[in-house]
């Protein structure tokens, strides 16, 4: 059923889909049922219709491709209007109607918060709800809403997160884990920091995502440490 969603979403090498995230079907209602009234009430008022000649065998038959139509673009935005969950990102596809469709994804790396919101009586009857990602540095997220079980959702991604983390310890330790390797100079620095004033854009992100990965490892390794000066000292006593 998600395979023409995954096509949209232009897997990468080694991606892999866990989940795909769709509104809720009930909230769609309101659109059920226009696309109900407009299909079933022109059979009632068909004797009255007919009457009318070709007219109103006309506005019959009209009134029926009406609500095809709208029952067709009602399915095309309840299933491309979605989360993909991958073992990479997560990808939100925002369709509105036939002809406009907004990509976004987030790596996992850049995903500082994962919450969930259930309001209303509604919403805590068939446990539905909303769930947003934040970025870090930016004040933009992503957000899809009336998800059915916001919070099993909150927690793959955020369960998929911290695998992408120990990932990048994994891979960052192997990069800076060589006992040979020292920290540069005052006078290597100085020049380090004058060469990132060369670079451009894209070149600048890059590095922020070496040096975010770099600050967490760092971090890890300090919380090891107090778990394990923690662990020693229960020990003796």
């Amino acid at each position: 059923m998600d395979t023409l969603i995954i096509k949209k979403i232009n897997p990468k090498a080694g991606e892999e889909m866990m989940a795909v995230v769709r509104h809720f079907g009930l909230t769609f209602w309101p659109q059920i049922l226009a696309v109900a009234l407009l299909i079933i009430l022109p059979f009632f008022l068909i004797f009255p219709l007919f009457k009318w000649g070709y007219w109103g065998v006309g506005l019959f038959l009209f009134l029926i491709f009406l609500g095809v139509l709208y029952a067709v673009r009602t399915f095309v935005v309840w299933y491309y209007n979605a989360f993909v969950i991958t073992n990479l990102r997560i990808v939100d596809i925002d369709q509105r109607g036939f002809f406009e469709r907004i990509v976004s994804e987030a790596p996992y790396g850049k995903i500082q918060d994962v919450s969930y919101r259930r309001k209303g009586i509604w919403q805590t009857i068939f446990r539905y709800g909303n769930v947003r990602i934040q970025m870090s540095g930016t004040d933009s997220g992503l957000e899809i809403k009336n998800v059915r079980g916001p919070e099993r959702v909150q927690e793959l991604i955020s369960r998929m997160a911290h695998l992408d983390f120990k990932k990048q310890k994994i891979a960052g330790d192997k990069n800076f884990g060589d006992p040979e390797v020292t920290p540069p100079t005052e006078e290597e620095l100085a020049i380090l920091i004058k060469s990132i004033r060369d670079l451009d854009e894209k070149q600048l992100e890059r590095l922020e995502d070496v040096v975010r990965a770099r600050i967490r490892q760092i971090k890890l390794k300090k919380l090891d440490q107090i778990n394990k000066e923690w662990g020693s000292a229960a020990e003796k006593k």
